[in-house]
């Protein structure tokens, strides 16, 4: 006989989501058939599988729904409780899923107040640097306009950096033509690329939502970038 758990996703919480859908489904097949009006038999083979998987996933969804009661007149109140928690829990599982599957199409990074400060100032460092180089003016509008669209997403309580690459491939294809001009402000970049990758890590170790049952504390202030070695590094130091 197949096992039938075998072709259950990977992800625990998802596995059980998914088998409490393809179990549920059975059932309901049952009573479209009209087999189960004889007693509570495959209701209660549907617990027992439910439960054998959360167990064994340690996943403890369940643990407040044991023991299952013994005795029919008490099974019945017992089983709406239990499918509808089931079913609630299921249906988050899956949110959760789709969320972190379209918030990994395009990347969301949250900064607090003191490192949206840092980025700020790094932004003003890099329109300095756009001021004094030897741009066309079209080159200089286009490399501000992407600049000043990734200050806006800062600002935003989710933060969306795709701004910042386009403003950093500009800027890359710009240097082909004045190189040695660009090159503080290449270091510039740099600083505020550290902050990205930063604040992307920290949102990928974001807890599932089964984690998150209680009250979250302050945030920790995330260590800054390191201090680049070059002569540049005291021109763009941030002031705190």
């Amino acid at each position: 006989m197949e096992n039938e758990y075998l072709d259950l996703p990977d992800d625990p919480e998802e596995g059980f989501a998914m088998l409490h859908r393809r179990r549920y489904a059975e059932l309901e097949k049952v009573w479209e058939s009209g087999d189960g009006n004889s007693g509570w038999h495959h209701e209660r083979q549907y617990i027992d599988v439910m439960i054998a998987f959360d167990e064994v996933m340690g996943l403890n969804f369940l643990e407040g729904l044991k023991p299952v009661p013994n005795s029919d007149s008490d099974f019945s109140d017992y089983w709406q409780g239990f499918r509808r928690q089931v079913e609630i829990t299921s249906q988050k599982i899956l949110i959760e899923a789709a969320r972190r599957h379209k918030a990994g199409a395009q990347t969301i990074i949250v900064f607090d107040e003191a490192q949206r400060q840092a980025i700020h100032h790094l932004i003003q460092k890099i329109r300095e640097h756009l001021e004094t180089a030897k741009l066309t003016d079209a080159k200089r509008e286009a490399l501000f306009n992407k600049l000043n669209a990734f200050a806006g997403e800062v600002d935003r309580n989710r933060t969306r950096p795709e701004a910042f690459y386009a403003f950093a491939v500009e800027t890359a294809r710009a240097a082909k033509q004045v190189n040695d001009e660009l090159k503080p402000l290449q270091q510039t970049i740099d600083k505020v690329f550290d902050w990205i990758e930063k604040a992307k890590k920290f949102a990928e170790a974001l807890p599932p939502w089964s984690d998150r049952k209680k009250i979250e504390g302050p945030r920790k202030q995330l260590p800054a970038p390191e201090r680049q070695s070059s002569n540049t590094a005291d021109e763009d130091e941030i002031p705190f």
